[in-house]
């Protein structure tokens, strides 16, 4: 390598190392003094840059988290994401992704937060929804699709499901804060725990967001169909929740409505 790139190199890792480390004294020696402005104003201009072009991109990814606490709180916690996650992406689309692990630790350990139990999970709901809103296109399976395939082929049937299909357990209101806290303009709403975790569904359906909860069967059939098991194995799982004679009627049931929101990618015979 030639002196010229191992120079470069070095600059680049100096510039690195100071925006990634903005509470450390570092020598600015590798910066120009010329000009009117000192290297330590010059350096901090890109610094600052960095830090809130990162809180944009948290803002803009966790609206309702944005305004649930107060500006001095939300500022302090984002900032101290940033420090403990820098950016290591070319893209920004997932830079977010750790925030609700952030936050859980936050609650455990920070007294500031210990009487927010309720934001990782509202964090935990808005990335759903985004990496829902994000995901790629899928191909969708028809009523027409199914009602091709005989019925002696029903049973080794596996179905994929869309991309957009996200999963979560959810032991707060948080889908109604969250309604209420991106409303124009938002509308205060109290943190209210359930008696247990409730299952919920979120999909993206003619590029509109959407979501709701699920009863236990059918959260059972669904992510038991998610994991791979065929037809026949879904309905057996769900014979243990109610009575046999209802499984066909049940499970028809739930795949039609599922189909029919845009959930189901293909439908293929298990080998």
């Amino acid at each position: 390598m030639s002196a010229a790139m191992n120079n470069l190199k070095q600059l680049q890792n100096n510039f690195q190392n100071y925006l990634l480390n903005p509470g450390v004294e570092c020598q600015t020696t590798w910066v120009s003094g010329g000009g009117r402005a000192s290297p330590e104003y010059q350096l901090s201009v890109y610094a600052n840059a960095y830090v809130s072009r990162l809180k944009e991109v948290l803002m803009n990814d966790y609206p309702a988290v944005s305004v649930s606490i107060s500006d001095d709180l939300i500022d302090r916690l984002l900032a101290g994401y940033i420090r403990q996650y820098p950016s290591c992406y070319f893209s920004l689309r997932d830079y977010g992704q750790r925030f609700p692990v952030y936050l859980n630790g936050l609650v455990e350990t920070d007294h500031c937060c210990r009487d927010l139990a309720w934001l990782p999970e509202l964090a935990r709901f808005e990335w759903a929804l985004g990496q829902a809103f994000d995901a790629a296109e899928s191909e969708l399976v028809s009523e027409e699709d199914l009602a091709s395939i005989s019925a002696a082929s029903w049973p080794r049937l596996r179905f994929a499901f869309c991309s957009c299909v996200q999963r979560i357990d959810l032991e707060w209101n948080v889908p109604a804060m969250w309604k209420s806290l991106t409303a124009d303009p938002p509308q205060e709403i109290e943190a209210l725990p359930g008696a247990s975790k409730t299952a919920w569904l979120i999909w993206r359906q003619d590029m509109v967001t959407r979501f709701r909860s699920l009863e236990q069967d059918e959260q059972l059939l669904l992510d038991t169909l998610r994991n791979g098991v065929t037809f026949n194995d879904g309905c057996e799982i769900l014979a243990t929740r109610m009575e046999v004679e209802r499984v066909p009627m049940r499970a028809a049931g739930l795949l039609k409505g599922w189909i029919q929101q845009g959930l189901v990618s293909s439908a293929l015979l298990a080998d």
